[in-house]
């Protein structure tokens, strides 16, 4: 049985990967053997008349994956909008029409619907506003929302929601904000969903015509650690997605390690909000990006012999995460944006980046996530027998400004700098002189040694 199980297995996974290599830099493959795109979208608090262009555009720009919520009521309108995309761009050939390929979304249950039976009823209305697509194959990752209500956080409203439910909703069962592990009930009918769905995929590989959505991963969304361990514990599937803010990846050790071990597939949310647009706040560490991107487009530019993908300081971000396999679902209204963000510019860069490139943006995108700017640091070792005096010469000036009365000798001083900037050494009777330029880039260090040596 166990052997039948296996193969059941890997023939499910072979469909749902589409066709599509997972040996590529922009898939992933899940601990149940799906292969996810590393790179999609997220329409999920979009103004719905803008979700059918940006569908359209992204979908054309080869982006296989939609992240949304039922919250945000625009399953129907996703689905309607692949459905028309895909009647409008169809072509055939002399046997017959070319198969458009699957579609990923991403899709969350709100937690006014925890609880065994209403989180069932949320899934089957969102598969039934999924179904528009009849074009592709849609293969759904389903997630709880928030692990509960909270009336601490500022926009939730737990009483107030729960009474804008229809009667038919608050009779599926007890009001999930009085049961603070309503979720584990919730991630028991994902698991029974999914295994359902496992099963019926299993009867029927996928080929010919195209069936109703699919539920083919199942996961959760915005929980704390202390949730995460207690779902894992009870969980007879453990999630394989997990979706979350950016800021985990840097800051929450615990969490990550918590993911690694269960073979947890980490999808990130607020990449450019969180990073790219906090330019203000970290200002040596956006043009860290800058710098990238100007150089990563010429590289680009120089094996695609002319044809230059949209590659910006957000394509940058995108990529980083990519190459460490953890997932990104940027919005974007603005087709400019959305061609920074597709494919074609992620793997621009991909195809291009350095461990030395890796190693600036680790030290780049923390900074800017927390508001902290980097700098290039400079440390100047006496190694005469006399202390030293520091100046740092203004480049608009040519004026020695006095930044260090004296390092004595055998002493190490840090200051911070900027790549380019000069620095000049004195002893006290000017007898000695000596000017170094700084050549580390931010984020870096680099040790000046001064001494009677040329």
């Amino acid at each position: 049985m166990k052997a039948l199980a296996l193969a059941l297995a890997l023939l499910v996974a072979s469909v749902l990967c589409d066709g599509i290599g997972i040996d590529d830099g922009l898939h992933h493959q899940l601990s149940n053997g799906v292969s996810i795109p590393l790179v999609g979208i997220g329409i999920g608090n979009l103004p719905h008349e803008q979700i059918p262009a940006v569908i359209r555009n992204n979908l054309s720009a080869g982006i296989e994956l939609v992240d949304t919520a039922r919250a945000s009521d625009n399953e129907r309108i996703l689905a309607e909008a692949v459905l028309s995309h895909d009647k409008s761009t169809t072509h055939h050939t002399r046997g017959g029409s070319v198969d458009p390929g699957g579609v990923h979304v991403v899709t969350k249950v709100w937690y006014t619907h925890l609880g065994y039976e209403r989180t069932k009823h949320s899934v089957q209305q969102s598969l039934i506003a999924l179904a528009a697509s009849s074009s592709r194959h849609v293969f759904v990752h389903m997630l709880l929302h928030w692990p509960r209500c909270d009336d601490s956080v500022p926009w939730m409203h737990c009483e107030a929601e729960e009474d804008r439910l229809p009667h038919s909703v608050k009779d599926l069962g007890p009001a999930p904000h009085m049961d603070k592990n309503a979720f584990k009930e919730s991630w028991r009918a994902l698991e029974d969903l999914y295994d359902e769905h496992r099963e019926r995929y299993s009867q029927d590989s996928g080929a010919g015509d195209v069936q109703p959505p699919r539920i083919v991963s199942i996961g959760v969304s915005n929980f704390d650690y202390d949730d995460m361990t207690q779902l894992i514990e009870v969980a007879h599937t453990k999630p394989h997605v997990y979706q979350g803010n950016a800021w985990l990846v840097f800051h929450d050790p615990y969490m990550q390690n918590l993911l690694k071990d269960h073979n947890i597939f980490f999808q990130s949310y607020a990449v450019m909000n969180g990073i790219v647009q906090r330019q203000e706040t970290a200002p040596n560490a956006f043009r860290v990006l800058t710098g990238l991107a100007r150089e990563l487009t010429a590289s680009a530019y120089a094996k695609t012999q002319g044809k230059i993908p949209a590659i910006s300081e957000g394509t940058v971000v995108l990529a980083y995460f990519a190459s460490k396999h953890i997932g990104v679902v940027p919005r974007a209204s603005s087709r400019s944006h959305q061609n920074e963000n597709s494919i074609e510019s992620v793997k621009g860069v991909l195809d291009n980046i350095s461990d030395e490139h890796i190693q600036q943006l680790e030290s780049a995108i923390p900074s800017l996530m927390k508001g902290e700017d980097i700098h290039a640091s400079v440390s100047f070792m006496n190694s005469l027998d006399t202390p030293i005096q520091i100046h740092w010469i203004d480049p608009r000036s040519s004026e020695e400004v006095l930044v260090s009365e004296a390092i004595h000798p055998g002493a190490v001083e840090m200051h911070k700098s900027h790549p380019g900037h000069k620095f000049v050494a004195y002893d006290p009777d000017r007898t000695f002189r000596k000017e170094f330029t700084v050549h580390a880039q931010y984020g870096d260090t680099q040790h000046f040694e001064i001494s009677a040596e040329l």
